[in-house]
């Protein structure tokens, strides 16, 4: 796994033998802002591998060096850090994990945490958009949890996840040969990618929820909603529907869904604008907006960027490219 992983970042070394602190102003600029400890006489070893591909920061990295790292906060992104070798401690507020040689661990946005490096360590890390959870939560769930996303600080060892580690090196050997005029093709790496990530890490979502496990009542509200989300629905509407009363819903929204059902309904209509938007075959994003009840476009925008990261006219360009390159293959 050690020589997979490294290998796929070989054509993006950024330095190499060189000392502990360099490194650390780079990672300060492009993987997350963070201060640096020596804890032993520093050896010119260092090394750092780094690539972008659609959004994501890849990169590999060594210090040659026990060092202790102390990271305020990351700001809208989530760490994938995967140890290739060596071993590095993490302290959180309220308590530690300990992570060796194929171990993995999802590290949260706005959280306070402290990493101790064996001289040894060696890492790959993976930034992930904030958003780009938010949205595919969003297309599978119907809502995002209140809190926000959060994983837990549970570690999985990649050496019984060989599927992720194949992902992975897709992922990186993909990036070594990037094309401009395949950039939907890679934004669909990217959330193939965060689906992966969502179903091998725990979190305070489930992903593999089904309407099954909720109440009765809310089985026929959300298939209501479904089927009518090009409507403007009422709360008196599922009333009706659930037979039960409009306070219920409200109450039944926040304990299954943790959110209101106005804020629910918005979000899968949001949904219904990307996957519209995806397929390639919107000519129009007014008339795709009016059609689900958004009639005020510069709102729309901002709710849309606030869940998936970019403006519908950004999506709206990538499924079109998407749609145009599978026209190109099919001729052939």
């Amino acid at each position: 796994m050690n020589s997979i992983l490294n290998n796929a970042l070989s054509q993006a070394v950024v330095f190499k033998c060189t000392h502990p602190e360099v490194v650390s102003d780079f990672v300060n600029k492009k993987i997350g802002r963070h201060t640096i400890e020596l804890m032993s006489n520093p050896n010119p070893l260092s090394r750092l591998s780094f690539t972008e591909f659609s959004g994501l920061g890849l990169s590999s990295l060594s210090y040659g060096s026990e060092v202790r790292i102390k990271s305020p906060e990351l700001e809208n992104t989530f760490h994938l850090q995967i140890i290739t070798k060596g071993f590095c401690n993490i302290t959180f507020k309220d308590g530690e994990v300990f992570l060796g040689q194929g171990d993995a661990i999802m590290l949260n946005p706005h959280e306070l945490i402290i990493l101790d490096y064996s001289h040894d360590c060696e890492k790959l890390i993976i930034n992930v958009p904030e958003s780009e959870f938010q949205s595919t939560v969003l297309s599978d769930l119907g809502h995002i949890p209140k809190s926000g996303i959060r994983f837990h600080r549970d570690p999985v060892n990649l050496f019984s996840f060989p599927s992720l580690v194949k992902l992975f090196e897709a992922i990186l050997l993909e990036s070594e040969n990037l094309d401009s005029s395949l950039l939907c093709t890679s934004s669909l790496y990217k959330e193939i990618f965060a689906k992966k990530l969502l179903r091998t890490f725990r979190g305070n979502f489930n992903i593999d929820d089904d309407i099954q496990n909720i109440h009765p009542c809310m089985k026929n509200i959300i298939q209501y909603i479904d089927e009518n989300l090009k409507n403007d629905i009422t709360l008196e509407e599922l009333s009706d529907v659930s037979l039960v009363s409009v306070r219920s819903i409200y109450n039944m929204f926040a304990s299954s869904f943790s959110t209101t059902p106005r804020n629910y309904i918005k979000n899968r209509k949001l949904n219904k604008v990307r996957e519209e938007l995806l397929s390639g075959r919107a000519k129009n994003i007014t008339e795709i907006a009016f059609d689900y009840g958004f009639m005020h476009l510069g709102r729309l925008s901002c709710d849309y960027k606030k869940v998936f990261g970019e403006l519908p006219s950004e999506t709206r360009k990538a499924g079109f490219s998407l749609e145009t390159l599978n026209k190109s293959q099919n001729r052939r």
